[in-house]
């Protein structure tokens, strides 16, 4: 059963939270649902973020997943 507010695809994401997407390690960023290889591999390619509008514009990621991961507890904090 689904907590009121919670979309599918925020609930596959649980392993999200607190993950800082600018640090992460390839095996951390594979271990949240929703990210395929090519994902992983297009995150990696694009750090640092400065926000999640710079997340966006990753090529594969669209809004929706953007704000799935951020709803999910994901983090940028170690901006550069």
């Amino acid at each position: 059963m689904l907590m009121k507010g919670r979309s599918i695809v925020a609930c596959a994401m649980s392993n999200a939270q607190g993950v800082d997407l600018n640090t992460a390690s390839a095996e951390q960023l594979k271990s949240i649902g929703g990210l395929g290889p090519e994902e992983v591999r297009r995150i990696l390619a694009g750090r640092p973020f400065k926000g999640w509008d710079d997340l966006r514009k990753v090529k594969g990621l669209g809004d929706i997943l953007v704000d799935n991961l951020r709803r999910a507890g994901a983090r940028l904090d170690s901006r550069h």
